[in-house]
């Protein structure tokens, strides 16, 4: 007879938080479109900074937070719909949105093109995560955003936030405060 195999704890997904220096950010422009083809009402808005005090802690060195839910093998599931004043502001309301996951309702998006489908999860009519990607159809793509929704209700909710540079380059500073 063979040894018993233990029980490895079941890999979680995670929450992980990424800033961007000014509206000029690439990733942000990137993000930004997707958000725009996803979420038209929000095309529009302006993303106002928020001014960071001297000493108040890693998490004012970015301009912009955002959140972003990642599978136990790293493939984005989702993001958060709304770009954040601060990072601070974005690990708020990750952990306030996780808390209340069971509450969203999910509602399947066409995307500019017509193989293009995509979901959103709201609260009350307010998008609060949406899809990360296109999906070939509508089926699939309420099919992942009910899978997102159930992997956000157990994920770790990092405690870091992902500093970009002028360079472009990007580096992850552990913040105990947030």
């Amino acid at each position: 007879m063979s040894d018993r195999l233990s029980v490895a704890r079941a890999r979680l997904g995670r929450v992980i938080f990424d800033t961007f220096r000014s509206t000029y950010d690439p990733r942000l422009a990137a993000w930004l479109l997707l958000r725009s083809q996803l979420l038209p009402e929000l095309a529009g808005g302006q993303l106002e900074a928020q001014g960071s005090e001297a000493g108040a802690g890693v998490v004012t060195l970015g301009v912009f937070g955002v959140w972003r839910l990642l599978a136990t093998n790293n493939r984005e599931l989702a993001r958060c719909a709304a770009v954040f004043p601060s990072p601070a502001a974005a690990v708020e309301a990750a952990r306030y949105d996780q808390a209340r996951v069971s509450q969203l309702q999910l509602t399947a998006v066409r995307g500019p093109g017509s193989t293009k489908h995509a979901w959103v999860l709201r609260s009350a009519g307010v998008p609060v995560m949406t899809t990360a990607r296109w999906y070939e159809s509508s089926g699939e793509a309420s099919a992942a955003g009910r899978t997102a929704a159930k992997v956000f209700a157990t994920a770790n909710v990092v405690d870091g936030v992902s500093i970009g540079t002028a360079s472009g380059r990007r580096s992850r500073v552990l913040d105990r405060t947030t």
